[in-house]
């Protein structure tokens, strides 16, 4: 059982990592979505798993926050960050569901929650926000609509799978 201190620590330092990418993907905007994406979905799931459920939340709600504020998320989207929250949080929470077991169960936790994530941020991102009286300017609208459909889906995948391995070295290794 990890203490308390210890998922703090662990947390805190995925979380890191995931901020250090985000800043390299701004800098670096041809790869950002496909280099960025996999890694902080693998981060999400790695708290989940090493930490607790509950951890991969918050770090799954930290992320698209911190995103915006070291410029990684287009100012004009700040109003989708709720959205993406949300897209992270059911990413992590059906994970969890299935994360307790042998390899192919944490891989239908990893697809069935990259589905999930897929279909919600699809969703929010053409028909919600119109419900919830965003107008975004339809070139905004557009590269929002495009960016969270099946790249978001592509990316929860690859993450999940990076996260899976490195999951399945660490147990070998015996570190968790």
């Amino acid at each position: 059982m990890i203490s308390k201190t210890n998922k703090i620590v662990y947390s805190s330092l995925l979380l890191a990592i995931g901020i250090v990418f985000q800043i390299i993907g701004r800098n670096i905007p041809q790869i950002n979505q496909f280099l960025v994406g996999p890694i902080i979905n693998s981060i999400l799931i790695l708290t989940a798993f090493i930490c607790g459920r509950w951890w991969g939340v918050g770090v799954g709600t930290l992320t698209p926050l911190l995103a915006w504020f070291v410029g990684q998320l287009a100012t004009p989207l700040a109003p989708f960050i709720p959205f993406i929250i949300l897209g992270n949080l059911l990413f992590v929470l059906v994970f969890s569901l299935f994360m307790e077991g042998d390899l192919l169960r944490r891989a239908t936790g990893i697809v069935l929650g990259a589905l999930a994530k897929f279909a919600f941020l699809t969703f929010a991102s053409t028909k919600l926000i119109k419900l919830v009286g965003f107008n975004f300017p339809p070139k905004i609208a557009k590269v929002l609509a495009t960016s969270m459909s099946f790249p978001q889906l592509i990316t929860a995948l690859l993450g999940g799978a990076l996260a899976l391995v490195v999951i399945e070295l660490l147990k070998k290794r015996r570190v968790i």
